[in-house]
């Protein structure tokens, strides 16, 4: 605050002396108001900067409520696998953030899998067994259940408004269960990156430790904007979120129906080497194969052919194809465009339904 003084002390002097010559040639009064104006100004400017350090510990407080964390032993766990923690070798533990208030936490698939019994330790520091609800690898989110009512449910943000260099906050567990609720603060370092392959996501250079996943990435509102999910362990300040987009695709579908009701075209993609470096490209996926129980014949598409678009969408990756397909439900028709040679040619493919052989 002394800090702050010394500032307004500072600006407040320049205006002054800036200000004393134009007393000669003009009015008093109006010399009154460009100083009132300037002084106004730097005072508004210090009250953001004053704001903005409140608004960040409101925003941790707020959201510290809505965060849990997670452990369990892990049934599947293998020495090649153990990361550095102050826990036995076959405890894993990571976050999760409530969505609502009967107990219901969302968090990833990759924290409770292989768990034989999944306990949630709560923000008061009350630990619960937790049900497993549903989880599902590829999107990697699951959904667990306390016995607890009366709980803060995170708020969503809108996907629509989330934009590269917004403020963002990540909560969680890091390295050491006596860590939890740990925060750091980044910004949303870009959009739509597909890191997997599978889906895409948001990056941020918000800390993101082992142990942050599955808790919550928040804007300067305390709105959920993704689930901390992973970074690279050699490289600093490029973490990766699941979109709020997808969180919410997730809880929708498992509300709807139990589970994820994935798209199947029977159709398998290559992407080209320029989408795999990540360089900029029109070209479409390459078809790799047509399986024999496809939604499209032998005869409509051939291997070598490339899919340009799926209902006016350009497809480039993988990623985008999943993308496209998870607005849509089995069942629905959609228009794929396909190039074959000079030749481009659209065809309308009703979507079936994918079936886990290992279910």
């Amino acid at each position: 605050m002394k800090k702050i003084s010394k500032i307004l002390s500072v600006v407040v002097l320049s205006v002054l002396i800036i200000s004393i010559p134009c007393y000669a040639d003009t009015d008093k009064k109006t010399n009154q108001k460009v100083i009132k104006s300037f002084i106004a100004q730097a005072q508004n400017t210090i009250q953001k900067i004053e704001e903005e350090k409140k608004t960040v510990s409101q925003v941790i407080d707020t959201v510290n409520q809505s965060v849990v964390a997670i452990i369990g032993q892990n049934a599947k766990y293998r020495k090649d696998d153990q990361v550095y923690s102050k826990y036995p070798q076959n405890l894993q533990f990571g976050s999760g953030v409530v969505v609502s208030s009967d107990g219901r936490i969302i968090t990833n698939n990759h924290v409770v899998d292989g768990l034989n019994d999944i306990y949630v330790v709560t923000y008061d520091g009350n630990a619960y067994k937790a049900k497993l609800l549903y989880a599902d690898k590829d999107i990697d989110l699951a959904l667990i259940k306390i016995n607890r009512s009366n709980m803060k449910p995170i708020k969503f943000a809108n996907e629509k408004d989330i934009n590269v260099g917004d403020d963002v906050v990540a909560i969680g567990t890091p390295l050491y269960f006596g860590y939890r609720n740990s925060a750091s603060k980044g910004i949303i370092s870009g959009l739509n990156r597909p890191v997997d392959g599978v889906y895409m996501y948001l990056q941020t250079d918000a800390a993101i430790n082992p142990g942050n996943s599955g808790g919550p990435l928040v804007n300067m509102k305390g709105e959920l904007v993704g689930i901390n999910t992973l970074g690279y362990m050699l490289v600093q300040g490029m973490n990766f979120s699941i979109p709020v987009d997808n969180v919410n695709y997730f809880i929708e579908q498992y509300n709807k129906y139990g589970k994820i009701k994935r798209c199947y075209t029977g159709i398998d993609f290559e992407e080209n080497w320029a989408a795999l470096l990540g360089i900029p490209t029109n070209q479409g996926l390459k078809v790799a194969t047509v399986k024999n129980d496809a939604a499209v014949s032998k005869d409509e598409v051939k291997e070598g052919d490339f899919l340009e678009k799926i209902d006016d969408i350009s497809i480039n990756s993988i990623a985008q194809y999943n993308e496209a397909l998870k607005k849509h439900l089995p069942g629905d028709k959609i228009k794929m465009i396909f190039k074959r040679g000079d030749k481009t040619f659209e065809i309308t493919v009703t979507l079936k339904e994918l079936i886990k052989k290992d279910k």
